[in-house]
């Protein structure tokens, strides 16, 4: 499969894998499904060791790995502003 250097999320990528469920997600790479929740939904970004699971379990190129989108960061409160 040729290499599309682009931003993408974690399920666009994973869907091109083949990889359409969470539970899925969870099962093929040895993650818990509470953990492959946050990495699917941008809660949580993909570490070191995730990055290192994903490539082995699912064959994905460390290249289209590290083009997954970083999850936004939370907006500042007023409260935090104002402190």
């Amino acid at each position: 499969m040729p290499t599309r250097l682009t931003r993408m999320t974690l399920p666009e990528l994973l869907e091109r894998y083949r990889v359409y469920t969470i539970r899925d997600f969870a099962r093929r790479t040895g993650i818990s499904n509470q953990q492959a929740w946050n990495l699917w939904h941008g809660v949580a970004n993909l570490g070191r060791r995730n990055l290192e699971r994903l490539h082995t379990a699912l064959d994905i190129p460390f290249e289209e790995l590290l083009q997954v989108k970083p999850p936004p960061r939370p907006p500042k409160s007023k409260e935090d502003a104002d402190a």
